[in-house]
């Protein structure tokens, strides 16, 4: 049963980074079941023994990236030894190089989240996934004295939100070509949450 399942998940991931690499080369709307079958060399049934739609496959992309970094950044926010802001840091520095392998996609889910409202939601209920964990690093800084912050929690959400929104902002496709805007656009978000926590903005890097 446990090999089975195992097997299982590997056939999925393996769907799922099929259909990522057609969505940057065609476009998610231009790709269909059909090209993610004919790339998978899988019937129509084996892939609706997977997946409901080509909808489900994008959202377990976002998904699955968003489960497979928590795992990573757990043992950061477990380590007794680091305080807050090394936590912070740390935790920042493992997002980058998470990311960093998936940035073209990464780029091109943000332009997606611009234009699909529905996707976008779906996009910031998966950002809550790391509320808690960054929380627990706030609440830490609280009783260090490190961070100037009252409500963890809620900063940490109010925080998250400010990020996840960028791609929603009419100037978003400026801040990512212009690197003149794109460096005062991350000097300014960087500079907004370290005062949110009472540090200084060059603790802080999050992009």
């Amino acid at each position: 049963m446990i090999k089975t399942a195992k097997k299982h998940s590997a056939k999925k991931i393996e769907l799922i980074e099929i259909a990522e690499r057609l969505f940057l080369e065609k476009g998610y709307e231009e790709t269909s079941i059909e090209d993610i079958l004919k790339a998978s060399g899988l019937s129509k049934g084996g892939f609706y023994h997977y997946f409901e739609s080509k909808e489900e496959v994008l959202a377990e992309s976002i998904n699955e990236f968003a489960e497979s970094l928590l795992k990573e950044l757990e043992p950061i926010i477990d380590d007794q030894e680091l305080n807050a802001l090394e936590k912070l840091k740390q935790f920042m520095q493992k997002k980058l190089a998470f990311q960093k392998p998936k940035k073209e996609l990464i780029a091109y889910l943000c332009m997606l989240m611009k234009s699909d409202f529905t996707f976008y939601k779906y996009s910031v209920a998966i950002t809550q996934k790391y509320v808690d964990p960054f929380a627990r690093i706030i609440e830490q800084g609280a009783r260090e004295g490190i961070f100037r912050v009252e409500f963890p929690y809620e900063t940490a959400d109010i925080l998250l939100r400010a990020v996840t929104s960028v791609p929603q902002s009419t100037f978003y496709k400026e801040y990512m070509e212009d690197k003149t805007k794109s460096i005062s656009y991350k000097a300014s978000l960087e500079a907004v949450i370290a005062r949110a926590l009472g540090i200084d903005s060059k603790e802080i890097q999050i992009f």
